[in-house]
């Protein structure tokens, strides 16, 4: 006679880090029927490239019958890695071998299995505070504790990183890495300088932790000087660089990479039980990045200058005194600071009643700070929506404004 599992039963065989794990927030923007919405860094549908990634389907199955449906390494399909190995030295100025690299679904999982290698229950993580809310919520379940250091129009405050070295030293402490969105950083929309990036070399290597450079956005550069990566600037070998076709070929790919000391690389590939990622999708972003990606990211950048603009246009016409924002370079997200009393995750239900919606900046950090903060994306909603959801949203952050000055 067999016994059914029941919730009480559940959380006694639950792990360690099954016990910590939230609830699975599912984003599909297909729930956002009906609003303009703000929340979802997706890329815009419009701009997938159907048509010829169908070409390079045909191309890949055609090249390769045999082994593109078949289970591949673990490290990930070696036509792939050597195309992305040119991208990145052309592009990036990163110069590595097959050795350094290994291909993950998307960047997420690479962050999952980093945690998975360096991580302990209670060991320390500094990161930027704000941060991209998917890196807090696996960092959670680890176990770790995040150290935040704020974030600035010129990155990460490579001054309070320092600080926050020097504390954990004085404790016995050792954070395992130090986490830097070096460019259009999520949600902020800021990048990190040359100077700090340097900076942040040093002090990796003067307290002996590492660099985990999460380098999503860099192709997407509007306006400005491109900045090498901390990476590519690193000749020490203390930093891992994830990178990811997510944003410039399309997020169903499920196809990101990790750079790093082959040391590091080969320690992962035991830790990743998976037949090899999308082996199927490796041959085809094969096939499609040396013919397609160069243009296809000349497209992307003129509809998402377009977007920043319209929306940075929207936040100076409509918004009142006493919001700032940010002006990103690139990327897709504008980062909103509102006066200390206005709670944006209280203010979401209001902004859903006039149709619009946005990410509470709540999410963004530990410890309930980020309560008068809020992201705005860009890159999902169309150009006619983005000046009437800030209008809409204007309005609503005016009417909070008065009421807490009664």
């Amino acid at each position: 006679m067999s016994t059914a599992v029941n919730p009480v039963s559940l959380d006694a065989l639950l792990s360690h880090r099954g016990k910590l794990a939230p609830s699975a927030g599912m984003s599909d923007p297909r729930n956002s029927a009906g609003y303009i919405s703000f929340i979802y860094g997706f890329p815009d549908t419009e701009t997938l490239p159907n048509d010829t990634v169908l070409e390079a389907t045909a191309k890949a199955l055609a090249a390769d019958p045999e082994w593109a449906l078949q289970y591949g390494k673990t490290t990930g399909e070696a036509r792939l890695i050597f195309v992305l190995l040119d991208k990145l030295k052309r592009d990036q100025g990163i110069t590595a071998s097959h050795d350094n690299m290994m291909l993950t679904a998307g960047s997420s999982q690479a962050i999952q299995l980093l945690l998975d290698l360096l991580i302990d229950p209670g060991d320390a993580v500094i990161a930027e505070a704000p941060t991209f809310l998917g890196f807090i919520d696996t960092l959670a379940v680890s176990g770790a504790r995040l150290v935040g250091v704020p974030v600035d129009e010129e990155g990460i405050e490579v001054d309070v990183v320092e600080q926050r070295l020097i504390e954990l030293r004085e404790q016995g402490v050792r954070p395992k890495f130090i986490y830097c969105i070096s460019n259009f950083q999520n949600p902020s929309g800021n990048s990190t300088t040359l100077e700090r990036r340097k900076r942040l070399i040093a002090l990796a290597q003067e307290f002996g932790t590492l660099i985990v450079e999460d380098d999503a956005y860099h192709d997407l550069r509007f306006s400005g000087e491109r900045i090498p990566p901390i990476y590519a600037l690193d000749d020490s070998g203390s930093t891992i660089y994830l990178g990811t076709l997510s944003k410039i070929m399309g997020p169903g790919m499920r196809i990101g990479w990790i750079v790093a000391a082959p040391a590091i690389i080969a320690k992962l590939a035991g830790l990743k039980s998976d037949g090899g990622t999308n082996i199927f999708g490796a041959h085809v972003a094969a096939a499609w990045v040396p013919a397609h990606l160069d243009a296809h990211i000349e497209t992307l950048k003129r509809v998402y200058s377009t977007r920043r603009d319209l929306m940075l246009a929207a936040l100076d016409e409509h918004m009142p005194d006493g919001a700032t924002w940010t002006r990103p370079d690139g990327g897709f997200f504008i980062w909103v600071t509102l006066p200390q009393a206005i709670d944006t995750d209280r203010m979401l239900a209001q902004a859903r009643e006039r149709g619009v919606e946005y990410l509470p900046g709540v999410t963004c950090f530990t410890g309930g700070v980020g309560t008068n903060m809020l992201r705005l994306s860009f890159s999902f909603a169309k150009d006619e929506q983005i000046d009437e959801g800030i209008r809409l949203l204007a309005d609503v952050v005016r009417s909070e404004m008065l009421e807490t000055a009664r």
